[in-house]
């Protein structure tokens, strides 16, 4: 006799910061959720020293994980709003980016991917139509015409009417269900710094960002004393300075930045190489793509988690109003009203961001100076700066 097969009307795999959201999100509408992850749930400590991974969470998505009794189990004091964003690279061209301009409190808030992600789990352990197989790995997984099987790492096997990948940019996931995609590797990576800052008089209210021909540098105000600073770089660059003890680093970090970070001291470093994906199609029969399984951008405007995050949500949103106007949820048909809504959108952004990183990545000087003149220019104009303002936003 066949042992009963395990079902649930939704499966996730992959359960960070998007696939939790996600899944919170469907669970709160009264479907059955499963949550598969292969990292083990991760302890609440409320360290001195920030984590390194840090995320720039705009005013909409704060506002949406707020609505989901998330963004409370965080906490105010690790939750830093920032209110203007400078960017410049010439002294005389800075754009200037103010939430009083769109009638904001702030445009988003600072916070740890670590602080987030255990609010999250903590919203999922206490939700009655959501369990969680955790660690636990997806080994295989097969379409039979109306449900997909999952055969997980201990050998059980879970059924369900909607299959989403939320694992990452190796999504296993989009591997098993045959979805090609397309990308490459940029010229740059990224450095991320821990850093204890010395003067923090402007610490809660500002972000800005450095253009240099070699790439930007970025500040992420923190709480206390802390923030997380961003050096973009050419890749042999990131390992030449991977090489230098934290004392050496914190001098090419104060020469390589502005004037007004001040005097700092750093406390751990990590860098990654920037990359660029997107996938064939989001979605197949039960089947769907969230986050970074889907794309992948390049960071340098803090879009990634942002644009997951609208993944998540424009799929639930799918998904709900499916049921409310009683259409199969799980449907390719239903499933495509959500791919129409977000490879547009997301395929513009990753655009705009590789025009931005074409046009800042050299130092000719006809290219150098029309630049500047166009951030200048852009400085002035307000109405094409508070479109630009709501579009990233997701106003």
């Amino acid at each position: 006799m066949n042992t009963p097969k395990e079902y649930h009307d939704v499966v996730v795999v992959g359960g960070g910061m998007v696939g939790a959201t996600f899944a919170l999100t469907l669970a709160k509408a009264g479907f059955s959720v499963l949550v598969i992850e292969s990292l083990p749930l991760a302890k609440v400590v409320n360290r001195i020293k920030p984590d390194i991974r840090v995320s720039a969470i705009n005013y909409t998505s704060v506002e949406f994980l707020r609505s989901l009794q998330v963004w409370q189990n965080i906490g105010d004091d690790f939750c830093v709003p920032y209110r203007q964003l400078y960017i410049w690279e010439c002294p005389s061209s800075e754009v200037v980016f103010d939430a009083a301009s769109i009638n904001l409190p702030e445009l988003g808030c600072m916070v740890e991917n670590r602080r987030l992600q255990q609010a999250l789990w903590q919203s999922l352990s206490g939700c009655d139509k959501l369990k969680l197989r955790c660690p636990a790995v997806l080994k295989a997984m097969q379409y039979d015409g109306s449900r997909w099987l999952l055969r997980l790492s201990d050998g059980s096997e879970i059924t369900n009417r909607l299959l989403v990948g939320a694992d990452g940019t190796n999504s296993q996931v989009r591997q098993h269900a045959g979805i090609t995609i397309s990308g490459w590797q940029y010229r740059q990576s990224c450095m991320l710094l821990s850093a204890e800052i010395e003067d923090k008089s402007y610490q809660h209210k500002s972000t800005w960002q450095m253009l240099t021909p070699t790439g930007p540098r970025a500040f992420l105000p923190l709480y206390d004393k802390w923030a997380s600073l961003v050096w973009y770089d050419s890749s042999w660059r990131i390992r030449q300075l991977q090489q230098l003890t934290l004392q050496s680093l914190t001098h090419k970090v104060m020469t390589a930045f502005p004037a007004r970070l001040g005097t700092i001291k750093l406390h751990n470093a990590a860098s990654f190489l920037l990359t660029r994906s997107h996938a064939g199609n989001y979605v197949k029969p039960g089947l769907a793509l969230i986050g970074d399984a889907a794309h992948t951008i390049n960071p340098l405007g803090g879009q990634g988690f942002n644009l997951g995050l609208r993944d998540a949500r424009t799929l639930a949103e799918v998904l709900i109003s499916a049921i409310e106007h009683d259409e199969p949820w799980d449907s390719l048909q239903v499933l495509r009203r959500y791919e129409h809504q977000r490879r547009c959108n997301n395929l513009l952004i990753q655009a705009v961001m590789d025009v931005f990183y074409t046009t800042f990545s050299n130092d000719l000087p006809p290219l150098k100076l029309a630049r500047n003149i166009g951030l200048m220019l852009a400085q002035r104009a307000d109405g094409i700066k508070l479109r630009v303002l709501k579009y990233v936003l997701g106003l």
